[in-house]
């Protein structure tokens, strides 16, 4: 069976088609997997690395762009449809998995067109736009939060979860010490805002020096800054661009500082991991604020919006963080209630059953 996983762009999107694609061909080695995307997402680095094919199509976002840009972009969006029907025909998809953002919407509409079985996975607790409208046109809609579930057509939504990579389900994560050790996790690209208020908070925390250890992912563009700084106090920290083995670096972690990217939040319920989260401001319809909001609300994660960030507020919560451990644990329960790690197993299931219905039809209209 052959499965086109269309998205990406951002890890929020891209990683959740990872996570099918690994549980597709662990479910029949026979199976085949070939993502589309584009040249400038993340997917065109990460996707070879994994071993999957990848075929690029040119297309561009429409919300929150200009009149000029999302006047091209619209003209764009005929010829992504004849690229995507292109490799859905060589590849010969069985069916088709969206994963969101703006790439997945000429993919999906091809696979609809052609009479393709098609599926999508919404990560956020508010929809994106893409995903809004190709609900309509979808078999299967798979919601990560029950709070989305209204946006879509609900005879044929599923509320999932969010589907983990392998390398999050089935390793193990190391013993954390008693060293209180923060991981700082600004999105695959690491955030300028959270990478300038920890630089700026790193002052405040000279009482915490010998008892903290800070794990940061930066970012290729603030590592040194961050190197420098941390030099400078005397902090125990190890900067990283991007982590590649995020289990060991939750698995050490007491307290995660981080965006509310939904695969994030996500990891954090898997691994049980007390968090502070610091949404991303500039998000489509916020949804990074309301991805928080539903953690926060079952005492799973605390929130710190941007206006309130200042170098000073967030060194009191580590401070906060460090002196009381016994509400992290608290926290860490709390998340882990949240966990859905057969989200990317029961996606697939759904994904075989309407290939299953489709060929029944098929075999129907030729007798």
């Amino acid at each position: 069976m052959n499965m086109a996983v269309a998205g990406g762009g951002t890890g929020g999107h891209l990683f959740p088609g990872i996570a099918i694609a690994e549980e597709f061909l662990q479910r029949d080695p026979e199976n085949a997997i070939l993502f589309i995307g584009t040249s400038h997402g993340l997917e065109a680095r990460i996707v070879s690395q994994l071993g999957f094919a990848l075929q690029t199509i040119r297309v561009k976002g429409l919300k929150g762009k200009g009149m000029a840009s999302q006047m091209l972009s619209l003209l764009l969006l005929p010829g992504a449809l004849l690229q995507s029907r292109n490799c859905l025909r060589r590849f010969n998809a069985d069916i088709v998995c969206g994963v969101g953002g703006y790439v997945s919407a000429p993919a999906v509409m091809a696979a609809a067109l052609q009479g393709t079985p098609a599926v999508i996975h919404e990560q956020n607790s508010f929809p994106g736009l893409s995903n809004r409208i190709l609900g309509n046109y979808a078999d299967r809609v798979f919601v990560s939060y029950e709070e989305s579930s209204s946006f879509f057509p609900q005879d044929k939504t599923v509320f999932t979860g969010m589907p983990l990579r392998r390398t999050l389900l089935e390793h193990r994560m190391p013993v954390r010490d008693s060293v209180f050790t923060i991981l700082v996790l600004g999105g695959s690209q690491g955030s300028h805002e959270i990478n300038e208020a920890v630089a700026e908070a790193v002052s405040h925390l000279a009482a915490l020096k010998e008892r903290v250890r800070i794990i940061h992912q930066s970012g290729a563009a603030d590592a040194a800054m961050l190197a420098g700084v941390y030099e400078k106090h005397r902090l125990d920290a190890q900067v990283i661009s991007f982590i590649d083995d995020m289990t060991s670096a939750y698995g050490k972690a007491h307290l995660v500082i981080s965006r509310a990217g939904a695969a994030t939040l996500a990891e954090l319920a898997f691994c049980g991991r007390a968090a502070l989260l610091i949404p991303y401001p500039h998000a489509a319809n916020n949804h990074q604020e309301k991805n928080a909001r539903v953690l926060v609300e079952r005492g799973a994660a605390q929130m710190l919006l941007s206006p309130e960030l200042t170098g000073e507020k967030l060194a009191q919560a580590i401070i906060d963080a460090e002196l009381h451990r016994e509400q992290l644990q608290e926290m860490e329960e709390r998340a882990r209630g949240l966990a859905k790690p057969q989200a990317a197993r029961e996606i697939v299931d759904h994904c075989y059953e309407l290939v299953a219905r489709r060929q029944r039809a098929r075999k129907g209209t030729f007798h």
